[in-house]
């Protein structure tokens, strides 16, 4: 897994041969499948406050601040993709927010957006949760329907790459229909 993480001003203690910790960790683990994820900026005090004008206070408007460098930034990376899926909100958090984050800026691709039977059970708020609750608790998400990705290059895209646990759980379902990769691109990587 190649999770985008800047290095340079990462502590040794926290990477290992030019690789985070978090991907060591992934790359250690009994199922593990590759992963690329880039992120447009680093999630800072400043990106913090930007998303939550963005998410929680529902300024969706803002998405058109990122339009052009995230478009960018796909088109330096993920040309090749079979299909672009942004990452699902449980039903009851877009009915509170009034819309999915991740499929306003999938909508600043220029690519055409899938939308599969890909769902996603209410939880407890990624935010809210600790590093732990994150990578420990069961996958949220879910097929509906008997989608299929025989031999596709998937792209998820999404609004925060924290510890890559979303990537992993929608990856193995997609890995799971026949997807030959699965990449992730995020507004922010933490």
């Amino acid at each position: 897994m190649e999770c985008g993480r800047p290095l340079e001003d990462l502590p040794s203690e926290y990477k290992a041969n030019d690789i985070c910790m978090d991907c060591v960790r992934w790359i250690n683990e009994e199922n593990y499948r590759p992963f690329k994820n880039r992120s447009l900026h680093v999630y800072d005090d400043e990106m913090k406050e930007i998303l939550a004008q963005f998410k929680f206070r529902g300024d969706a408007e803002l998405v058109h601040i990122f339009h052009r460098s995230f478009r960018e930034l796909f088109q330096k990376h993920f040309t090749s993709v079979s299909s672009v899926i942004a990452v699902p909100l449980s039903r009851e958090r877009e009915y509170e927010r009034g819309f999915n984050q991740a499929e306003l800026l999938a909508a600043c691709l220029p690519v055409k957006i899938s939308y599969p039977s890909l769902r996603r059970r209410e939880t407890e708020k990624q935010s809210k949760k600790t590093r732990k609750e994150r990578l420990s608790g069961s996958n949220p998400f879910y097929f509906q329907g008997e989608d299929m990705f025989h031999d596709q290059h998937i792209l998820l895209v999404d609004d925060v790459y924290t510890t890559g646990i979303t990537v992993r759980q929608i990856g193995s379902l997609l890995y799971d229909r026949g997807a030959r990769e699965v990449s992730s691109l995020t507004l922010c990587r933490s």
